[in-house]
């Protein structure tokens, strides 16, 4: 019994290996090929003589068959119709089909006439023509059986996967139907297609139902049983795709949201329908229309020396593959955290060779100004240092105020000075909206950085010094978007701290390339500030999650209010009181033109060193609080009832 298990195996093993020959599979296709011509042939006789063929041309009949079947063969083997793959065969490999045995027929009628002495006497020419439209039948058919065959297949594995509802223009859907039919047992099946053209209502593609209005999207869910949304462009702009959400949610419907990458890549091969991506957060984020500064960026930063601090956090990193890109002379990386480090440069290790980028990898404390100048000189020099070091996780810096100081403020004041000494061209300091009338010690520290950068009154030196000032960052290290994620992927329940809690959102990419391009600006000593649109409420983002992965908020995702935590605040803002900003000549990028007159009081820095020396962190939040106009670290909590007393950015945006 166990032998006999071998057996069969190895049978089936067997089996499949003559399959995968392409000799043993192109073998059966010429089988098929001399039986249809043979078939053909003999049909075309019996359907001319009524199926009662004479003598003289049974006789007419065995003398050209050898003629005609060398003909059919050969431009089969000519036009290699044998090498064909029948599963994906098309309209065009119809009309090849139809050329490639036309032009066996009328060689055929060719060697005919020749052979009989260059006449058609006792030749029935209505055969040729029969035999032709014949064998069209059998290849066509034959191929298109396949094909039938084996789309139902796919079709039946689908559904017991899922019901795929697509949602874009017939003719990308037509594509992406194409090539999603060979996955459907991991993709699920189309079972209908939405687009905004009525005069198409009713018809079907590939055998899909058309559909018309996103309003109908609800219903066509219940009704097809529907289990993944797909969107193709251009319906995938975020207020299409929220719109589909927030019907959805209403009805209390379960889907995935899938959106769909380039869908010509998809059509050439070029991309795997695995790429075919869920909707993320960030595609229902409003996105601000700018202008690349590409040609500037690059005079900027090609062929000079980069450095860039906290090179292995989320901003810090990305600013070290925007900058690679532009193929500067040395990037150095200066990060803190080895595993970090290690990350980062291992990624771009292969493209910096590549391009012949000189990558130096520095495990560096920014508050060590002699290792941070032995890196600069190591470097050959620096042209542009961008300081993205920081400590930003509000709370956490709560209960530890000293070291925020210290990293923040002492660290900053140290890589500037550094800079200035070692001739940099450009310091730019990577800011946050928490800087502006701050209730957190981590807001304050860096309100004291902006300044140690833009009020250096006794620098002397070459540097130009700059801060960018803008608001979170979607999947930066500790923003809510992973803790959400990770909430969601748990079952819940998802923590949000206040109903009304709003922030400023940007995607990093997004918000490295504004950095990039305000760091280009020529002017020195002044804090730029990124439009960051309208302020999202962390309560919807969290809802939009939990719908985006298929849940429904509160029945099947509890969502829990936990309360406002010391240093925090409901709302953010670009910009205090004192503030006015005017326009660049670059979209997005505005520069803070005056700061008020309570902010002369200088920074003294040895103060700073000393409380810190003491550990007194009561000391720090005091001191602090008296050099920040509109702060509130002295708060014992933060008043929700305070109102922003500034505006985000000037009406005329």
């Amino acid at each position: 019994m166990f032998k006999g298990g071998n057996d069969t195996s190895e049978k089936l093993s067997l089996g499949a290996r003559l399959w995968d020959s392409s000799l043993f599979r192109r073998s059966l296709a010429m089988i098929f090929h001399i039986l249809g011509i043979a078939v053909s042939y003999f049909g075309a006789y019996t359907l001319r003589f009524d199926f009662d063929i004479p003598d003289k041309h049974l006789v007419t009949f065995e003398k050209r068959v050898i003629i005609l079947f060398s003909c059919y063969i050969l431009s089969i083997l000519l036009f290699r119709l044998h090498r064909g793959m029948w599963r994906f065969f098309t309209l065009r490999d119809c009309v090849y089909t139809a050329f490639v045995f036309g032009f066996g027929t009328v060689l055929s009628a060719v060697m005919i006439y020749v052979t009989n002495h260059n006449s058609f006497d006792g030749v029935s020419r209505s055969v040729l023509i029969i035999t032709y439209l014949l064998l069209l039948i059998w290849e066509i058919g034959g191929r298109g059986f396949t094909r039938l065959v084996r789309e139902n297949q796919y079709r039946s594995m689908g559904k017991r996967v899922g019901q795929i509802l697509v949602v874009g223009p017939l003719e990308q859907a037509d594509l992406l139907i194409r090539a999603i039919e060979p996955h459907s047992g991991e993709m699920g099946r189309v079972v209908g297609i939405v687009e905004d053209d009525r005069k198409h209502r009713g018809s079907r593609l590939r055998g899909v139902k058309i559909y018309t209005g996103l309003a109908s999207i609800p219903d066509l869910v219940r009704k097809l049983s529907a289990t993944t949304i797909l969107f193709l462009p251009p319906f995938t702009s975020p207020r299409q795709i929220q719109s589909v959400v927030d019907s959805l949610s209403e009805e209390k419907l379960r889907c995935d949201y899938r959106v769909v990458p380039s869908l010509d890549e998809i059509a050439s091969g070029q991309v795997d329908v695995s790429m075919i991506r869920s909707v993320a957060i960030e595609d229902l984020l409003p996105r601000l229309p700018y202008e690349s500064q590409t040609e500037r960026l690059a005079n900027m930063i090609t062929g000079k020396g980069i450095l860039v601090t906290g090179a292995g956090g989320s901003i810090g990193s990305e600013i070290c593959r925007q900058v690679l890109h532009f193929r500067p002379r040395v990037l150095v990386l200066y990060e803190i955290s080895e595993f970090h480090l290690f990350l980062i440069e291992r990624e771009l290790m292969e493209q910096a060779q590549c391009e012949g980028v000189q990558l130096i990898a520095c495990a560096g404390d920014v508050k060590n100004q002699v290792q941070l100048r032995a890196m600069i000189r190591e470097a050959g020099g620096i042209d542009i240092f961008y300081h993205a070091a920081a400590y930003k996780h509000v709370d956490l810096m709560e209960r530890n105020a000293v070291a925020c100081f210290q990293n923040n403020v002492v660290g900053t004041q140290v890589a500037a000075s550094v800079a200035e000494e070692e001739g940099v061209g450009h310091f730019v300091l990577i800011s946050t909206d928490k800087a502006v009338r701050p209730t957190s010690i981590m807001g304050a520290s860096k309100r004291l950085a902006e300044r140690v950068v833009v009020e250096r009154c006794d620098s002397t030196g070459s540097t130009c010094f700059k801060a960018v000032r803008f608001g979170n960052v979607l999947g930066s290290n500790g923003s809510v978007i992973p803790i959400f994620r990770e909430q969601i992927a748990k079952g819940g329940p998802v923590t949000v701290t206040s109903p009304e809690v709003t922030r400023f959102f940007m995607t990093i990419p997004e918000a490295v390339e504004l950095v990039l391009t305000a760091g280009a600006i020529g002017e020195d000593q002044r804090i730029f500030v990124l439009e960051m649109g309208e302020s999202v409420r962390i309560d919807d983002m969290a809802r939009r999650m939990i719908e985006l992965s298929g849940f429904v908020p509160d029945i099947e995702i509890p969502i829990v209010y936990t309360g406002l935590k010391k240093g925090e605040k409901e709302y953010e803002e670009l910009l205090t009181d004192d503030e006015n900003v005017e326009r660049t000549d670059l979209d997005r990028i505005w520069v803070v033109k005056k700061i008020g007159q309570e902010e002369v009081k200088r920074i003294d820095m040895g103060r700073i060193l000393e409380l810190i020396d003491d550990e007194d962190e009561e000391g720090l939040r005091e001191y602090a609080h008296s050099l920040i106009q509109g702060s509130h670290l002295l708060d014992s909590y933060v008043d929700a009832d305070i109102a922003p007393t500034s505006t985000i950015l000037p009406p005329s945006v």
